[in-house]
């Protein structure tokens, strides 16, 4: 049946991400991400991140997302067009290692800026966003700075988001745990990891 055929293709699609790490294939990875129903995904984080907006007094600036590991663009996709239908002006900054994909989103302007560049190693000021949001790929996080610099990226009373993906969809202990260790404080851990940076600037 055709279920079972996309079933199969995407287990081997996983498999073979899984153990070649070989994403320049940006039309390939966009069918497996279709296949995964990411755009559906998107729509859902969508809808979160246009409540967590609500929640983040606007100073008159439009609200500065981070998305990493960003890949074909579909996430952006879904937060944009929420945001935009509610009336959120924004800047969506895509950052992915992979050249091949950010190329891939920016030619369908799945976002407004694209970076090429490590999330261990953000290329980016401290307190520059209001929300972060990273879908999957945590086993490409050797270096344990991951979470030290979303903190760093992140204004103060901003949100991470990480939407858990896969068959059992949870929040492990041991995520939550290097959230909490790097300073956030988490708001939500179910389906999501949602956690806040609290306080103000020594500054304000």
């Amino acid at each position: 049946s055709e279920g079972q055929m996309i079933d199969d293709r995407v287990r081997d699609e996983m498999l073979f991400y899984a153990t070649s790490g070989d994403y320049s294939d940006a039309a390939r990875y966009e069918r497996f991400a279709l296949d995964c129903k990411l755009d559906e995904k998107a729509a859902d984080i969508g809808m979160v991140v246009k409540y967590l907006a609500s929640q983040i007094p606007a100073a008159g600036k439009p609200l500065e997302i981070l998305e990493t590991a960003s890949a074909t663009g579909l996430t952006a996709v879904g937060v944009t067009s929420e945001l935009t239908r509610a009336g959120i002006s924004h800047v969506y900054t895509s950052l992915d290692i992979e050249q091949n994909l950010l190329h891939y989103a920016m030619l369908r302007r799945r976002g407004d800026k694209f970076v090429q560049g490590d999330f261990e190693q953000l290329p980016f000021a401290r307190c520059v966003f209001d929300i972060y949001i990273m879908m999957g790929a945590e086993g490409y996080r050797p270096n344990g700075t991951f979470y030290p610099e979303a903190y760093r990226v992140l204004k103060f009373g901003g949100y991470y988001v990480m939407p858990q993906i896969g068959p059992r969809p949870i929040v492990r202990a041991p995520e939550k745990n290097a959230a909490l260790q790097s300073g956030l404080r988490i708001v939500r851990a179910d389906n999501y990891l949602i956690a806040q940076k609290d306080g103000m600037s020594p500054s304000a």
